[in-house]
């Protein structure tokens, strides 16, 4: 290994323990002190210390990134911090209608696939001009908020990948980046996080399916990072995609009886419903990633 490659690798372990640390220590401390798991206990006070952890949890990797860039004498160039607009726009607008269509998607996979017997019309009987308004009011909200998912952003797609794209392949980078991400998230998932901690497997079968999405997602962040030269793109993506999930989407448009059948559903029938759409725009990405790639080597 060269000693060019042996410092990014240097930077990038640092960058990783300072993002992973925090969780790892604050999470069980919090379990310890409340006797129940962060995220899904009844006490009222720790269900404002969870969002809280959440919310400020999410700003950890900037944090990181920035630490990282001071310690090791690194500079600031190719932070991504810019706006570029010119020939980029396309992507830009990609940020805010793929998760969009994610949620679309979820919503008439969850009727089609898991709501049998149910006509579309009584499964989402609130698909009218007042929830039309709160669902756009939602948008606009994800957007204005999206700080949190900067923090993860520049963390993760403004400093991780860059970093991994030297170490390795980019398809393989792409994979092993996600796999960080979703472990990053094991102690959220251990305390409940996403899933709960009353499903077969727990808490491994979450830890793992919450590493998959994180590949399937980094595909899709990493390449309108790259495309775009910014990651504010991937910052609004990420916002948007928490804010307007499945779950939110059901409490504006379903029935109280589809409600309670979604509820009822596997983690494994909930992730297809979720994430069907996703991965076939992570599949798209990763395949340019893979051309992109063979176009660098044949280059060399």
């Amino acid at each position: 290994m060269s000693s060019e490659k042996k410092l990014t690798l240097k930077r990038l372990v640092i960058f990783l323990i300072i993002s992973y640390l925090p969780f790892m220590i604050l999470i069980p401390i919090l379990w310890a002190v409340y006797k129940e798991p962060l995220y899904t206990g009844k006490n009222e006070q720790l269900a404002v210390i969870s969002y809280l952890v959440g919310v400020f949890g999410m700003m950890i990797p900037a944090a990181a990134h920035l630490i990282t860039r001071l310690v090791t004498n690194e500079g600031f160039g190719g932070t991504y911090l810019g706006v570029h607009f010119k020939r980029r726009a396309g992507y830009w607008a990609a940020s805010v209608i793929i998760p969009l269509l994610e949620g679309i998607a979820a919503l008439i996979l969850l009727w089609a696939l898991f709501l049998k017997g149910t006509a579309f019309g009584d499964a989402y009987p609130n698909i009218n001009m007042q929830s039309v308004g709160a669902y756009l009011l939602q948008l606009s909200f994800s957007i204005i908020i999206f700080f949190p998912a900067f923090g993860e952003e520049w963390g993760w797609r403004g400093y991780m990948m860059p970093k991994l794209f030297e170490l390795m392949p980019r398809p393989a980078a792409i994979v092993v980046g996600g796999v960080i991400w979703g472990l990053w998230h094991a102690p959220l998932t251990v305390a409940g996080h996403n899933f709960g901690v009353d499903y077969p497997g727990y808490p491994f079968a979450g830890i793992g399916l919450m590493c998959l999405f994180c590949v399937l997602m980094n595909c899709i962040l990493t390449l309108v990072t790259e495309k775009t030269g910014s990651i504010y793109p991937a910052a609004f993506m990420h916002m948007i995609h928490n804010n307007m999930n499945t779950a939110a989407l059901l409490s504006l448009f379903a029935s109280e009886a589809a409600i309670k059948q979604a509820g009822e559903l596997s983690l494994g029938e909930t992730m297809l419903a979720d994430s069907c759409f996703t991965a076939i725009a992570a599949a798209v990405c990763f395949i340019l990633f893979i051309r992109k790639d063979k176009v660098q080597k044949a280059a060399e």
